[in-house]
């Protein structure tokens, strides 16, 4: 066995003997003086005054405010003293929108101001076109056919409770109504996600009308209006019925280089020690949103430039180590900006490892419904060690925070390596690994046809969320500095890997699969276990077995990537194929004792199933065709988005129809039916047609059916 190989497994063996004995609260990953110089050097009230500049900011895609917020962040970045920074204008096929004012008055005897950017610039829907007229206001409920009824609307302002897209479309461009004031029913639940009706009933929602024409025919305005707002106004039009408004919006497509139809992006970097490492840390953040957006994502915004400046502060003074790979930061135009990127430089992903998104990453977590930083798991169609480094860190730094009854009595005062802000909370660090999401830019690094690793940094639940809520007061610079400061870890440890390293990389990438291996295990085990579980259950319990094995073959071979001979994994896999025999086993021995047999049962077989066996996916389109054509691909009724996500992951041009059934099945299972939902082989089919309708990918015959036992 090669020497690194063997001190590889020796530093693993006796990592994982000393488990129990290490304390919770030592980070395994780098040298405590390192983790300590960077965990202080970061500070949340240094980010938190760069939310405070953009909140000023209404950013729509594309805008004169959205250039502004990018020149702030570049020339925040240069003082931070990051390299090669440069503000990056991407084409963008819309025309710009730039609100400048917008009023919305009752007149008459009793004037009154309904609605301002004076007060908040969410009060216009975005994209509304100008305007200046004095209007009937009527009141026309959810603005359905049976709410108007045969009343002539033409010319009149519509005051509705309904989805303004519809309202708009109906009621405005069908039916002649002059403009939109709408607000959110009061029977509107929350979501848990955007606050609605008595929830919240001053906010006002961040609502958009189209950039473009719809049948040929260009929107006219909107309002938007809180409840307490909207059900005031309704009820004084009833008192006064005949009720008249003005409305103003004066709004442009703009002039000049800050309004040019493209989307902004500004990039900097930390370099690394190794210029022919090719391995870049990406590190984003969004920077459009509307008026205030502390959270979502002013935070995010300012995490990086705090991020940005720590680690080159620390670097430039010698108290830490420079990394040996690239540190690049990315403030974008949410999505937008990635898949333009990649488009433009089609090898540009072969130069970037791994992705951390900061996505609503400063909560103040004691407010409304308890809110939680989550961190996203990699998919398995993406998984790396990297995403042990970021449990690593998570389990670091909530351990860290938080109180426990018995460190307490073992002498351990409040919280065992606190991270508090000047200015912030002391509250606890709530954070968790989730179950991989999309929606924001991480998706872009790991979707087809670029197969980045990225996660990403969302509060959850968030009720304030894009709309005038979304305020400073939203904010603790604790939770934002404690975010930064895991990002920053995950970062600094993915780009100094090297051999010296790779032993502890190893050992919690093995030690963690284990884990997530037996857990695959128990619930194959359970469903055995259930009273007259028949042969379904038996394939299904083995299917987990295989797919847990396959998603831990894909992260100990990450392993090699370190480079520098750092990692041998061909003794890895070979001890992984063991592991995978050994559970199945298992699962047949609990199948023999629950049945008293020794027979295994014939594999049952829907139509769908057979279908899958005989097809194989391509993917043939580039990041060009990819952003051109992605959103034509069809949702597939009761299919979890997210799920079709995946499934587009999974076509590598090796495995059939089944064998992407079978594991986002799996995957499935092991997150939950309340997360994904429970997969059948008709809606992959489904999928996997919509896909190839686009021409992204290519339906081949499979060569041979592959049967697993």
């Amino acid at each position: 066995m090669p020497t690194h190989v063997r001190r590889v497994f020796t530093c693993l063996t006796l990592c994982l003997a000393a488990a129990s004995s290490v304390n919770a609260q030592a980070f395994p990953l780098l040298d405590p003086v390192r983790v300590r110089l960077i965990s202080q050097e970061i500070s949340g009230d240094a980010a938190f005054k760069h939310i405070r500049f953009l909140s000023l900011l209404h950013r729509p895609r594309v805008s004169e405010k959205l250039w502004d917020a990018a020149t702030y962040v570049e020339g925040e970045a240069r003082k931070a003293g990051l390299e090669r920074v440069a503000l990056i204008k991407q084409p963008f096929a819309q025309p710009p929108w730039n609100m400048h004012f917008a009023d919305l008055w009752v007149v008459g005897d009793r004037p009154e101001r309904i609605a301002s950017t004076l007060q908040n610039d969410v009060h216009v829907a975005e994209h509304s076109r100008p305007t200046n007229l004095t209007a009937e206001l009527i009141d026309i409920g959810a603005g359905t056919a049976a709410d108007i009824g045969s009343r002539d609307v033409r010319g009149k302002v519509v005051l509705t409770s309904g989805e303004i897209q519809t309202v708009m479309r109906q009621v405005v461009l069908g039916r002649g109504a002059a403009g939109i004031v709408a607000f959110v029913d009061a029977d509107a639940p929350p979501n848990g996600i955007v606050g609605a009706g008595l929830a919240r009933p001053d906010q006002v929602p961040w609502i958009q009308l189209t950039r473009g024409a719809v049948d040929g025919r260009e929107p006219t305005f909107g309002f938007s209006l809180s409840l307490r707002q909207g059900l005031a106004l309704r009820r004084r039009l009833r008192a006064e019925p005949g009720l008249k408004v003005h409305a103003i919006v004066d709004a442009d497509s703009g002039r000049g280089e800050r309004t040019t139809p493209w989307q902004v992006m500004v990039e900097g970097f930390i370099a690394g020690s190794d210029p022919t490492a090719g391995q870049d840390i990406v590190l984003t953040g969004h920077l459009q949103e509307e008026q205030h957006s502390a959270n979502d994502d002013g935070s995010g915004v300012a995490n990086l430039l705090e991020i940005g400046r720590a680690l080159t502060k620390l670097i430039s003074e010698g108290r830490i180590p420079r990394p040996r790979r690239n540190i690049r930061f990315w403030w974008t135009t949410e999505i937008g900006s990635e898949r333009q990127y990649f488009a433009d430089h089609p090898n540009g992903p072969a130069s970037i490892w791994v992705a951390i998104n900061q996505d609503m990453a400063g909560a103040e977590q004691s407010i409304d419904l308890g809110r939680k930083q989550d961190i996203t798991r990699l998919p398995a169609s993406r998984f790396h060690f990297f995403n042990d480094v970021a449990e690593s860190v998570t389990e670091y730094l909530v351990a860290a925070n938080t109180i426990y009854l018995a460190a307490i009595r073992n002498g351990t005062p409040f919280y065992p390596e606190p991270y508090f802000s000047h200015n912030g909370s002391q509250h606890r660090y709530a954070a968790e690994m989730v179950w991989y999401h999309e929606d924001s830019d991480h998706e872009t690094f790991n979707e087809s046809p670029i197969g980045i690793p990225a996660i990403s940094f969302t509060n959850m639940p968030d009720r304030f969320i894009h709309s005038s809520e979304d305020d400073l007061w939203n904010i603790d610079p604790t939770q934002l500095g404690r975010n930064a400061v895991s990002a920053a870890l995950m970062a600094y440890v993915m780009a100094s890997a090297d051999s010296m390293s790779a032993p502890a990389l190893v050992a919690e990438t093995v030690g963690r699969g284990e884990e997530r291996i037996a857990r695959n295990l128990r619930l194959a085990l359970g469903w055995i276990a259930e009273p007259g579980a028949a042969a379904p259950a038996f394939h299904r319990a083995l299917d987990q077995i295989a797919y847990a094995a396959d998603r831990e073959r894909r992260a100990v071979r990450s392993l090699a990537e370190i480079g520098v001979r750092a990692v041998d994994p061909t003794p890895l896999v070979a001890a992984l194929d063991r592991r995978e025999a050994e559970a199945a086993s298992r699962v047949r021995d609990a199948w023999y004792r629950s049945t008293n047999t020794r027979t295994t049962p014939a594999r049952p077989e829907s139509p769908a199933e057979q279908q899958l066996r005989l097809v194989l996916p391509v993917i043939t389109g580039g990041p060009r065709e990819f952003l051109a054509h992605r959103l034509e691909v069809k949702e597939i009724p009761g299919l979890n988005p997210i799920v079709r996500g995946e499934i587009f992951c999974l076509i590598d041009g090796k495995r059939s129809g089944w064998d992407i059934f079978r594991l986002v099945a799996a995957e499935a299972r092991e997150a939950g039916a309340v997360y994904y939902g429970v997969i059948t082989p008709d809606q992959v089919a489904q999928s996997l047609r919509a896909i190839a309708a686009t021409g992204l990918v290519r339906i081949d015959a499979a060569a041979a059916p592959r049967i697993p036992k």
